[in-house]
């Protein structure tokens, strides 16, 4: 059971009439925030940076694989080209063995670094996403604490099902644009 079904049947239990009256609840939209926080953006740029580079590395590494390829294609054609001798065939043939094995190595290296490398690149954002989540976190918490609110509620967040959480609230305050403006102006101070 997800902590929040247990929330949920909790609150529920409770005579939410009674406590209604008194509980202060906020909404903030947590993917608009995360979206638009400057930090979020400048770590999407510094990823994008790096996978390019690594897309280069890769392209470099595939274009040596093409020149193997290229010198086992002249290879086939001098082992098939019937004006050749044998013994120039024979040497080509196991100068082709030879290369062919150079390139299946090659081959097998550029995927492996490849898949490497975006390995990397999905642990690092997934690091500073996370870093960045915990950073708005606090300061919705801080907020929140602030302005005396009971529940926060994040309205993007959807049930497994696709189903957002919060399907409507009267009198709650959603908070958002405020904390983008917190955080945006944090950072430019």
């Amino acid at each position: 059971m997800t902590k929040f079904s247990i929330f949920l049947s909790t609150f529920i239990c409770l005579n939410v009439t009674a406590i209604s009256d008194e509980l202060k609840v906020g909404i903030v939209d947590m993917t608009r925030v995360f979206g638009e926080y400057y930090k979020t953006k400048d770590v999407e740029k510094e990823i994008e940076k790096k996978r390019e580079i690594a897309r280069s590395e890769v392209n470099e590494r595939d274009g040596e694989l093409k020149e193997k390829m290229n010198e086992l294609k002249a290879l086939q054609k001098e082992i098939t080209d019937p004006v050749s001798s044998r013994e120039v065939r024979a040497a080509a043939q196991k100068k082709a063995q030879i290369v062919t094995e150079e390139a299946k190595a090659m081959r097998d290296e550029v995927l492996g670094f490849a898949r490497k490398r975006e390995m990397q690149l999905m642990e690092m954002s997934k690091r500073k996403r996370e870093a960045i989540l915990k950073e708005i976190q606090s300061v919705v918490k801080s907020h929140s604490t602030e302005v005396g609110y009971d529940l926060v509620f994040d309205k993007s967040s959807k049930s497994t099902r696709g189903i957002s959480f919060l399907l409507y609230s009267k009198d709650a305050s959603d908070f958002s644009a405020k904390m983008i403006t917190r955080l945006n102006t944090k950072g430019s101070e």
